[in-house]
C-alpha cells in the first residue's frame, strides 16, 4: 500500500470525534467513554480480522427454520431499539458506513487485514480523543476565562 485513503480516512476521524462530541455534550460519564473505546475496537475487528468467523455465524442462522425464528426476533428487537434511540443509531450508522469505506478503499489497494486492523482502530481512537482533547480545553480555558473576567 503506497499511500492512505485520504478521504474516507477524513471520514472516519470526523464520524468518531462527532460521536464524542455527542458523548460530551450528554456529560457522559468516562465509563461510556471506556464503552465507547471498546466499540472502536470490536468494529476495527469485526471488519478486518474477525470478519470471515462473523460471516460464518451469521449464515449460520439461514440453515434452519429455527435459526430464521432467531434471527426474526433478533432483527424485530433491534428495530425496537433503533426506533427508541434513534439519535444514538445514527450516530452509530455514521460510524459503521465511514468504517466500512475505509475498509473497502483499503481491499481495493491490497491492504492485508492486519494492517487495516490498525489502520482502521489508530484513526477511530484518534478521533474520540481528539474529540475529548478539544472539549475538555475548551471547557477548561473557558472556566479560566470566567474566572478573569469574574
Amino acid at each position: 500500500m503506497k499511500n492512505l485513503p485520504w478521504l474516507s480516512s477524513l471520514l472516519l476521524l470526523l464520524a468518531h470525534m462527532g460521536f464524542g462530541a455527542f458523548l460530551h455534550s450528554r456529560h457522559s460519564p468516562d465509563f461510556i467513554w471506556w464503552l465507547a473505546l471498546g466499540y472502536a475496537v470490536l468494529e476495527s475487528a469485526l471488519l478486518t480480522i474477525a470478519w470471515k468467523p462473523l460471516r460464518d455465524l451469521f449464515l449460520l442462522g439461514f440453515q434452519s427454520d429455527i435459526g430464521y425464528t432467531v434471527l426474526a426476533l433478533v432483527t424485530a428487537s433491534v428495530a425496537v431499539v433503533i426506533v427508541a434511540w434513534i439519535q444514538i443509531f445514527v450516530y452509530f450508522l455514521v460510524m459503521l458506513a465511514a468504517a466500512l469505506l475505509l475498509r473497502v478503499e483499503l481491499l481495493i489497494r491490497n491492504a492485508g487485514n492486519s494492517l487495516a486492523f490498525v489502520t482502521i482502530l489508530v484513526l477511530s481512537l484518534m478521533g474520540l480523543g481528539l474529540s475529548r482533547l478539544t472539549t475538555e480545553l475548551i471547557v477548561t480555558n473557558l472556566g479560566e476565562f470566567q474566572a478573569v473576567i469574574g
